[in-house]
């Protein structure tokens, strides 16, 4: 256990010190098919304390459930969480992995089931993003993320689904006081890993 713990140390430090470099060499790849990209002033940013309690909490999910794809999935929204913190950008790739890993836990259950958790996890921010656009002509949630709320949704219980969701947004409304824009991933990769910690706890 202390060699997976000095693992993930090493592994969320060095992420939070490379990231800036791999997202501009990102960055600037679709700077050459994108004009709209030209003119992104906003740049990576380092947060090693918070790549590190990120990472670790996947460490925290498989002692408590000694679940090696559930710890994967966290691990994998841990990725995707700090990205959207660092630089308010999410790989496609880690999301097909993601959401590649979420179905594979999902086909050992109910499929109708899951469904209706992921569609229960996802309507109060569709909601949400429809009064946006209809009263304000204005996007509140980014389309990026709605490829990542799925997947969370299928990890998800149909009857805390809403709710989790519903705490995400209201943290995030709550974070806006002071950043300008939130991470809205970000956040939800801590409801859903509080969420997750607090049923296998047996709090739920």
């Amino acid at each position: 256990m202390i060699f997976y713990l000095v693992l993930i140390c090493v592994f969320s430090y060095a992420l939070a010190v490379t990231f800036p470099e791999i997202y501009s060499k990102a960055k600037q790849s679709v700077i050459e098919q994108s004009v709209e990209l030209q003119i992104e002033n906003e740049e990576a940013n380092k947060y090693p304390v918070l790549a590190t309690v990120m990472f670790l909490i996947p460490v925290l999910i498989f002692t408590l459930s000694e679940d090696m794809l559930l710890s994967i999935f966290c691990f994998l929204l841990a990725i995707l969480a700090y990205t959207d913190a660092s630089a308010r950008w999410i790989p496609d790739v880690v999301i097909y992995i993601l959401l590649a890993v979420s179905m594979i836990t999902t086909s050992s259950n109910d499929l109708m089931f899951s469904l209706s958790a992921a569609t229960f996890y996802i309507l109060p921010a569709a909601m949400l993003s429809a009064y946006g656009y209809l009263v304000r002509k204005d996007s509140w949630i980014a389309s990026g993320d709605y490829y990542v709320f799925p997947s969370i949704g299928l990890m998800t219980f149909p009857e805390y689904a809403a709710g989790l969701m519903l705490v995400t947004l209201a943290i995030a409304v709550l974070l806006t006081r002071r950043i300008k824009k939130v991470p809205l991933v970000t956040v939800a990769y801590f409801t859903f890993t509080g969420y997750q910690t607090c049923v296998l706890l047996g709090l739920f």
